[in-house]
């Protein structure tokens, strides 16, 4: 039999409210979509949770870092951390709330997860099992083993540091809204008021890589939301400043370990059950 919980989620209501509604619940599901573009401001909840895109590409931000979630990773929040949100494509995701009242204690820290096989099938348990008031214990169990899965792993090639200089803040924010500009250090330079060198030190000092190593991270990360969009390859490289196809299949393979089309056909695969 189904409880009051079910009835819940599907009025509307924000996660905020949920929570205040269930305050004896141990977790609480909700699946949430947000347009492109679409940012869920600056926030936090008094419970612990994780989420995890279906489809599309989330950013959260938190402090000095910014998240960027995939459908290959998850993002474990703990309670009262403020964070925002922002949909970079069409975006479906599960949030997981865990009542910190129950279970074990977690730490006071951001983590970006890997979403294994294992862990999929977890995330996707307890999904099933919290709607069940006779449930309770089974649901405990659970995230007992949702605690030793968040402490399990760590990803971190998701995570992107947010710049203190107010110079490389400009040269993030232009990237970020036109990844194909290939300006040198010297052009960003007179953009922002400082020399070349002393901007390589700069990329150096908060990234601790070089300026060109750096952009080609950022173009990869935000060529994630494209491959959603079913574009042809040469394409996406085109827009986010490659010249062929052939040199993005490239530099997407050395840091992600796979293809691009392996990363849609992972997505495609990897939720057919949800």
């Amino acid at each position: 039999m189904l409880s009051r919980q079910s009835i819940l989620t599907e009025n509307g209501l924000t996660a905020n409210e949920i929570i205040a509604k269930n305050p004896n619940s141990p977790v609480l599901v909700k699946t949430i979509e947000m347009s492109k573009g679409y940012v869920d401001s600056m926030h936090y909840h008094d419970w612990h949770q994780i989420i995890f895109p279906i489809k599309g590409l989330l950013q959260t931000q938190s402090g000095n870092y910014q998240y960027l979630l995939p459908h290959t990773s998850a993002l474990f929040v703990p309670a009262s951390l403020k964070h925002e949100s922002i949909a970079l494509s069409s975006t479906t995701f599960i949030g997981i709330y865990i009542n910190p009242t129950f279970g074990q204690t977690y730490e006071d820290k951001l983590r970006t997860l890997y979403l294994t096989p294992f862990l999929k099938q977890l995330l996707q348990e307890i999904r099933r099992t919290y709607l069940y008031e006779n449930a309770i214990d089974q649901t405990l169990r659970l995230l007992d083993v949702l605690h030793d899965q968040v402490y399990a792993s760590e990803v971190v090639t998701f995570q992107l540091l947010l710049p203190q200089d107010r110079r490389l803040k400009f040269i993030f924010n232009q990237l970020t809204e036109n990844p194909t500009l290939d300006w040198s250090l010297k052009i960003w330079g007179d953009k922002v008021g400082a020399s070349e060198r002393t901007l390589s030190r700069l990329f150096f000092k908060e990234f601790n890589t070089s300026f060109p190593r750096w952009r080609q991270h950022l173009r990869l990360i935000y060529s994630l939301p494209l491959l959603d969009e079913d574009l042809p390859i040469q394409i996406i490289a085109d827009k986010i400043g490659y010249k062929n196809d052939s040199s993005y299949i490239k530099a997407f393979k050395s840091y992600f370990d796979l293809t691009p089309q392996q990363f849609r056909l992972n997505k495609n695969h990897q939720y057919s059950d949800l």
